[in-house]
């Protein structure tokens, strides 16, 4: 069995249709919030990663290489084509798949997901779409090409700018070409660029508007390039359309790009309704109803500001409130945003107003979020905690390792999502990852200032490490908890009796015994405060604050003994170059 799904995984991976596209492992939804959008003036972007497999994923640092020629990083999934790096290349945070997985299906590619490096940069990738049969027979994928297993790695490594970051990505396409049709973010502290990639060579990116929202499934929403202020979109991406005779122009004559290339064709229920539903969470006065036949604009106002823990609600969203929830109809053909099915969820926090090497917070849930929990993970980490840290070995592939956070959450969601058990279990699961998100996403700024006061970089970076490290291990002690709880409150009332019974004699009765929703016995305040800056951190603060003083003193010396130096050689050179008096 554990080699059927192999060889399913892997078929489903690196297959390409060249008449309706390329079909990709992860269906996702993803989420923007511009910095004038948001509740605190941070840039959120948010993406689930959704693949039904049991597929483990970590959180991990890759550190900064300095002047080190001939390294290579895979392009294609497979690892067939390398390419080269630069010598130098940039340290990043990311949410890798596990060797397990890796090996199992032997992929060189890792799933980076979102990477957040030390310059700020930010990408996000992994969210499929389709592009229609026209345009990918003109321009075929490329079968060994650029995939979102590697891309993400490759563009974050190398990096300074956002900007930056999307030429680099479209120099990969152009000389590879890409295997898979896909759609991107890319950011920094002062932008944020959406990508689409539609074909083998052909490509379109806008900078979006800093006080809008986006909100989308697995489809493209991208019309016209005019709307923006920047873009940078591949040579030949309207004489490929107009050459083939599918390019369709819209206002003023301009290419409506998604209707171009993407169009009615592929346009589904399953991509479609979340996105209205994305539309529908941000302003829910403009978008009430669902229709496919609607079209909901990339970029829009959002109703009011949105907040983190808004974003993290959207992520977990099951058409509550509506007639598709499938939570009250037991429907199973209905595609939700927050699905069991998730590999992991992530959200990035960019802050504008710090060091860049310290500006994005990746809010990670490592499993299905919808009964797990975000913590954080900070592009200042210089360590990751024990547990999140931990990849399974190669070996490993088949085990079911609740020593692993992503097996917990994964476990926890199993057991919870079922319709018979969301109110008994689900809810107070659910209810108590709210209240500890609610804590960590209020101390988190206060940990940020608090570390730019301290006025050292290393113990800014330590103070931020630690703060997010503990708030990993406790989200992963408090999941074992409530596994075990679920697990024992479940079998304690598991009975094929589910009949009440008279109680002097045993009678069955008609009506059904109720069962208690789930109490946890949990704190949710040790997620709610922010740490003191110990001992070794305050002297180390103390000990760069004093290290740059002393420099500063030393350099100013230099700079007046230079100013005197270079005086006394002026009055020196005067003198001697002064005409003698006869």
């Amino acid at each position: 069995m554990k080699r059927g799904l192999k060889y399913i995984i892997t078929a489903i991976l690196v297959i390409v249709f060249s008449t309706v596209g390329a079909a990709q492992a992860f269906a996702c939804t993803a989420y923007y919030v511009g910095s004038k959008a948001s509740a605190d003036g941070t840039v959120i972007l948010a993406k689930s990663n959704d693949f039904q497999h049991v597929w483990a994923n970590h959180l991990e640092i890759t550190e900064r290489v300095e002047n080190e020629e001939g390294r290579t990083m895979p392009v294609d999934l497979k690892g067939a084509v390398q390419t080269e790096i630069p010598a130098t290349t940039y340290r990043y945070t990311s949410t890798p798949i596990d060797d397990s997985v890796k090996s199992a299906n032997d992929y060189d590619g890792r799933d980076a997901a979102i990477c957040a490096n030390e310059y700020g940069v930010v990408m996000i990738m992994s969210i499929t779409a389709f592009s229609n049969h026209d345009a990918v027979t003109a321009d075929p994928l490329a079968k060994k090409g650029l995939c979102e297993f590697t891309a993400v790695d490759l563009v974050t490594c190398q990096s300074k700018t956002a900007k930056e970051g999307v030429k680099n990505l479209f120099k990969l396409i152009d000389k590879y070409g890409s295997s898979e049709i896909n759609i991107a973010f890319i950011a920094d502290q002062k932008e944020v660029w959406y990508v689409e990639m539609y074909t083998g060579h052909q490509y379109a990116a806008v900078k979006l508007p800093d006080d809008k929202v986006c909100a989308f499934g697995n489809e493209f929403l991208l019309e016209y390039l005019s709307d923006y202020e920047d873009s940078i979109t591949s040579p030949e991406l309207e004489s490929l359309a107009k050459e083939n005779e599918f390019a369709v122009y819209g206002d003023n004559n301009e290419l409506n790009l998604v209707k171009t290339y993407s169009g009615d064709s592929t346009l589904t229920d399953y991509s479609h309704r979340r996105t209205w539903m994305g539309h529908k969470l941000l302003a829910p006065e403009d978008y009430k109803e669902y229709n496919k036949e609607d079209t909901y604009p990339l970029c829009f106002e959002a109703e009011d500001k949105v907040s983190l823990q808004d974003v993290m609600g959207f992520m977990r969203n099951r058409f509550e409130g509506t007639e598709f929830n499938p939570d009250k109809t037991g429907r199973t053909d209905i595609r939700v945003i927050g699905t069991e099915i998730a590999i992991n969820a992530h959200i990035a926090q960019i802050y504008p107003n710090y060091e860049a090497d310290m500006s994005c917070v990746t809010w990670a849930s490592t499993g299905p979020a919808i009964y797990g929990t975000f913590v954080p993970f900070s592009n200042a980490a210089t360590s990751v905690s024990e547990s999140y840290g931990k990849n399974q070995d190669a070996k490993e592939y088949g085990k079911f390792d609740v020593d692993y956070p992503y097996y917990r959450f994964k476990a926890l969601t199993t057991l919870c999502y079922e319709q018979n058990n969301i109110k008994t279990y689900g809810k107070p699961v659910r209810n108590y990852w709210k209240q500890a998100e609610a804590g960590m996403t209020k101390c988190m700024p206060a940990v940020l200032e608090t570390a730019d006061g301290l006025g050292d970089s290393e113990a800014a970076h330590q103070y931020i490490t630690n703060y997010c490290n503990a708030m990993q291990e406790q989200a992963f002690i408090d999941s074992g908890v409530l596994l075990n709880d679920v697990m024992w409150y479940m079998s304690e009332n598991s009975n094929s009796m589910k009949n009440g019974k008279n109680p002097e004699t045993h009678e069955v009765l008609d009506e059904l015994k109720k069962v208690k929703p789930m109490k946890v016995n949990l704190d949710a305040e040790n997620y709610s405060k922010v740490p003191e800056i110990s001992e070794e951190e305050e002297e180390q603060s103390k000990s760069g604050i004093e290290a740059r003083t002393l420099l500063i003193i030393i350099a100013g010396v230099i700079a007046g003994l230079s100013l005197i130096i270079a005086i006394i050689l002026i009055a020196y050179l005067r003198k001697t170059r002064a005409p003698k008096q006869d």
